[in-house]
């Protein structure tokens, strides 16, 4: 079993991953997100045999559900789907807590594609409301995790 390596990586070498898993068919500028250069931003790659085959990015922002919190937002987190189920997802959402806790952030947050639901539920996550749909991305749940391990009011 090859292993696969986390780390971190600028923002436009996410692009690419973003594009062909989160937005096919749109526009390659719809993978720049405007918070991609805040100076707290941050941007992690996972590598197998060399190869980039997931990206994640996290940058502080409170929390709409939880607004007391020192909220960071997960965005555009991509796997390569022949890679999936093999760790790169969960090492990934390790790396953007730990640089989120290590900025000061107790609750780390995301609107979720429903058909990753299943992943951020078994990451610890909760789902907070019902399913809602995004125009041109499809239905989504919004999902949070506290960073110290309490749990998340509604």
């Amino acid at each position: 079993m090859t292993e696969h390596l986390i780390r971190p990586i600028d923002a436009e070498d996410t692009r690419a991953l973003r594009h062909a898993v989160l937005r096919p068919g749109q526009p390659f500028e719809a993978t720049r997100y405007e918070e991609d250069a805040a100076p707290e931003t941050a941007h992690f790659g996972c590598f197998r045999a060399g190869k980039l085959v997931g990206v994640a990015s996290v940058y502080r922002e409170p929390s709409p559900k939880a607004e007391d919190a020192q909220g960071w937002r997960l965005r555009g987190m991509a796997t390569d789907p022949e890679v999936r189920g093999l760790g790169c997802g969960r090492a990934l959402l390790n790396a953007v807590a730990g640089h989120a806790a290590g900025q000061g952030g107790d609750l780390l947050w995301c609107n979720a594609r429903s058909t990753a639901a299943g992943f951020y539920l078994g990451a610890g996550f909760r789902q907070i409301g019902t399913e809602y749909d995004v125009p041109g991305l499809g239905p989504h749940y919004f999902m949070q995790k506290r960073l110290s391990g309490a749990e998340t009011s509604a």
